[in-house]
Protein backbone atom coordinates (compact mmCIF):
# COMPACT_ATOMS: atom_id res chain seq x y z
CA UNK A 1 0.00 0.00 0.00
CA UNK A 2 0.85 2.99 -1.08
CA UNK A 3 1.59 5.79 1.63
CA UNK A 4 0.74 9.70 1.63
CA UNK A 5 4.09 10.87 0.73
CA UNK A 6 4.56 8.48 -2.14
CA UNK A 7 1.75 9.28 -2.98
CA UNK A 8 2.23 13.11 -3.28
CA UNK A 9 5.33 12.33 -5.06
CA UNK A 10 3.77 10.60 -7.53
CA UNK A 11 1.48 12.94 -8.27
CA UNK A 12 4.27 15.47 -8.44
CA UNK A 13 5.48 13.40 -11.31
CA UNK A 14 2.07 13.37 -12.52
CA UNK A 15 1.40 17.17 -12.93
CA UNK A 16 2.18 17.50 -16.54
CA UNK A 17 0.16 14.63 -17.92
CA UNK A 18 -2.49 15.69 -15.59
CA UNK A 19 -1.98 19.83 -17.09
CA UNK A 20 -2.07 17.67 -20.84
CA UNK A 21 -5.04 16.18 -20.19
CA UNK A 22 -7.12 18.80 -18.45
CA UNK A 23 -6.26 20.95 -21.84
CA UNK A 24 -7.41 18.62 -24.23
CA UNK A 25 -10.84 18.06 -21.77
CA UNK A 26 -10.96 21.44 -21.93
CA UNK A 27 -11.01 21.88 -25.38
CA UNK A 28 -13.30 18.93 -25.87
CA UNK A 29 -15.64 20.99 -23.36
CA UNK A 30 -15.42 24.62 -24.69
CA UNK A 31 -14.55 23.89 -27.89
CA UNK A 32 -11.35 26.55 -27.74
CA UNK A 33 -7.57 25.94 -28.37
CA UNK A 34 -7.05 25.35 -24.08
CA UNK A 35 -3.47 24.52 -23.44
CA UNK A 36 -2.21 23.93 -19.79
CA UNK A 37 1.37 23.14 -18.06
CA UNK A 38 3.32 23.55 -14.96
CA UNK A 39 5.77 26.40 -14.35
CA UNK A 40 6.67 24.69 -10.81
CA UNK A 41 5.33 21.96 -8.38
CA UNK A 42 6.15 21.82 -4.76
CA UNK A 43 5.39 19.97 -1.80
CA UNK A 44 4.75 22.16 1.20
CA UNK A 45 3.39 21.89 4.46
CA UNK A 46 -0.19 23.67 4.68
CA UNK A 47 0.57 26.25 7.45
CA UNK A 48 2.56 27.69 4.63
CA UNK A 49 0.21 27.64 1.60
CA UNK A 50 -2.39 29.56 4.43
CA UNK A 51 0.71 31.98 4.79
CA UNK A 52 1.07 32.66 1.22
CA UNK A 53 -2.84 33.37 0.68
CA UNK A 54 -3.68 34.95 3.35
CA UNK A 55 -0.76 37.75 4.17
CA UNK A 56 -3.03 40.28 3.33
CA UNK A 57 -6.69 40.05 4.37
CA UNK A 58 -8.17 42.01 1.65
CA UNK A 59 -6.52 40.11 -0.97
CA UNK A 60 -9.89 37.92 -2.44
CA UNK A 61 -9.50 34.33 -4.61
CA UNK A 62 -12.18 32.28 -6.24
CA UNK A 63 -11.25 28.74 -4.75
CA UNK A 64 -13.02 25.80 -6.76
CA UNK A 65 -13.08 22.41 -4.37
CA UNK A 66 -13.66 18.96 -5.53
CA UNK A 67 -13.35 16.37 -3.32
CA UNK A 68 -11.59 13.07 -4.48
CA UNK A 69 -12.99 9.48 -3.04
CA UNK A 70 -10.48 5.84 -4.05
CA UNK A 71 -7.88 4.89 -2.79
CA UNK A 72 -7.03 7.79 -1.45
CA UNK A 73 -9.26 10.83 -0.22
CA UNK A 74 -8.06 14.12 -0.86
CA UNK A 75 -9.34 17.64 -2.03
CA UNK A 76 -8.64 19.41 -5.27
CA UNK A 77 -8.31 23.34 -5.35
CA UNK A 78 -7.73 25.45 -7.89
CA UNK A 79 -7.05 28.88 -6.77
CA UNK A 80 -7.44 32.09 -8.69
CA UNK A 81 -7.29 35.90 -8.96
CA UNK A 82 -10.37 37.62 -9.50
CA UNK A 83 -9.01 39.26 -13.13
CA UNK A 84 -7.65 35.82 -13.49
CA UNK A 85 -11.09 33.97 -13.10
CA UNK A 86 -13.09 36.93 -14.92
CA UNK A 87 -10.76 36.53 -17.89
CA UNK A 88 -10.69 32.65 -17.92
CA UNK A 89 -14.57 32.98 -17.35
CA UNK A 90 -15.00 35.32 -20.44
CA UNK A 91 -12.84 33.69 -23.02
CA UNK A 92 -15.09 29.85 -22.25
CA UNK A 93 -17.80 32.20 -22.21
CA UNK A 94 -16.94 34.34 -25.48
CA UNK A 95 -18.56 37.66 -23.79
CA UNK A 96 -16.97 40.08 -21.29
CA UNK A 97 -17.96 39.44 -17.56
CA UNK A 98 -18.03 41.32 -14.77
CA UNK A 99 -16.43 41.32 -10.97
CA UNK A 100 -17.81 39.51 -9.03
CA UNK A 101 -18.78 36.36 -10.89
CA UNK A 102 -22.15 35.94 -11.13
CA UNK A 103 -24.19 32.94 -10.62
CA UNK A 104 -23.52 31.73 -14.46
CA UNK A 105 -19.32 32.42 -14.12
CA UNK A 106 -19.27 30.89 -10.68
CA UNK A 107 -21.18 27.86 -12.14
CA UNK A 108 -18.78 28.06 -15.38
CA UNK A 109 -15.84 28.06 -13.30
CA UNK A 110 -16.65 25.59 -10.93
CA UNK A 111 -17.33 23.10 -14.13
CA UNK A 112 -13.74 23.97 -15.04
CA UNK A 113 -12.68 22.96 -12.04
CA UNK A 114 -14.72 19.46 -12.45
CA UNK A 115 -12.76 18.83 -15.77
CA UNK A 116 -9.59 19.84 -14.88
CA UNK A 117 -9.89 17.77 -11.67
CA UNK A 118 -11.21 14.93 -12.84
CA UNK A 119 -8.53 15.19 -15.58
CA UNK A 120 -5.88 14.49 -12.70
CA UNK A 121 -7.95 12.03 -11.27
CA UNK A 122 -8.20 10.22 -14.34
CA UNK A 123 -4.67 9.82 -14.90
CA UNK A 124 -3.90 8.83 -11.14
CA UNK A 125 -6.24 6.22 -11.49
CA UNK A 126 -4.64 4.97 -14.99
CA UNK A 127 -1.51 4.77 -12.35
CA UNK A 128 -2.57 3.18 -9.57
CA UNK A 129 -5.19 0.75 -11.51
CA UNK A 130 -8.20 1.75 -9.48
CA UNK A 131 -11.21 4.54 -9.76
CA UNK A 132 -11.23 7.69 -8.31
CA UNK A 133 -14.95 9.26 -7.67
CA UNK A 134 -15.05 13.15 -7.41
CA UNK A 135 -17.24 14.97 -5.31
CA UNK A 136 -19.38 17.94 -6.94
CA UNK A 137 -17.35 21.01 -7.40
CA UNK A 138 -17.96 24.02 -5.07
CA UNK A 139 -16.63 27.42 -5.69
CA UNK A 140 -15.67 29.94 -2.57
CA UNK A 141 -14.92 33.19 -3.34
CA UNK A 142 -13.59 35.79 -0.50
CA UNK A 143 -10.42 36.66 1.24
CA UNK A 144 -8.06 35.11 3.95
CA UNK A 145 -8.86 32.06 5.74
CA UNK A 146 -12.77 31.84 4.54
CA UNK A 147 -11.84 30.24 1.24
CA UNK A 148 -9.62 27.52 2.90
CA UNK A 149 -10.34 24.41 4.44
CA UNK A 150 -8.85 23.77 8.14
CA UNK A 151 -5.81 20.95 7.87
CA UNK A 152 -3.04 21.21 10.19
CA UNK A 153 -0.23 23.54 9.61
CA UNK A 154 1.90 20.39 9.15
CA UNK A 155 -0.52 18.23 6.43
CA UNK A 156 1.68 18.37 3.19
CA UNK A 157 0.32 19.66 0.22
CA UNK A 158 1.43 19.41 -3.54
CA UNK A 159 0.85 22.90 -5.32
CA UNK A 160 1.34 23.09 -8.55
CA UNK A 161 1.57 27.16 -10.44
CA UNK A 162 -0.36 26.27 -13.63
CA UNK A 163 -0.85 28.39 -16.51
CA UNK A 164 -3.40 28.30 -18.65
CA UNK A 165 -3.13 29.27 -22.32
CA UNK A 166 -6.67 29.38 -24.48
CA UNK A 167 -7.37 31.54 -27.64
CA UNK A 168 -4.42 34.13 -26.84
CA UNK A 169 -4.78 34.63 -23.45
CA UNK A 170 -2.11 32.98 -20.91
CA UNK A 171 -3.63 32.95 -17.11
CA UNK A 172 -2.23 31.58 -14.13
CA UNK A 173 -3.94 29.90 -11.01
CA UNK A 174 -2.82 27.18 -8.38
CA UNK A 175 -3.95 23.62 -8.24
CA UNK A 176 -3.47 22.40 -4.51
CA UNK A 177 -4.00 18.61 -3.83
CA UNK A 178 -3.97 17.85 -0.22
CA UNK A 179 -4.22 14.26 0.55
CA UNK A 180 -6.52 13.63 3.64
CA UNK A 181 -6.14 9.99 3.92
CA UNK A 182 -5.34 6.40 2.37
CA UNK A 183 -8.35 4.14 2.04
CA UNK A 184 -7.73 0.46 3.87
CA UNK A 185 -7.73 -2.45 1.91
CA UNK A 186 -7.80 -1.52 -1.50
Amino acid sequence: MAHVDEVLTIWGKICGPGLDEAGRALSQMTGLDFTMEDKAVNEVAWGDVLKRFTQQDDTEYYVVHLGATGLLTARIMLIFSPENGQRLVSTMMGEDTGLPLDEVGLSALAEMGNVVGTAFLNVFANIFGTVFEPTVPEVKQGSGIDVFPLFSNQQRVLITEAIFRVTGETLTGEILIVPERLQQGR
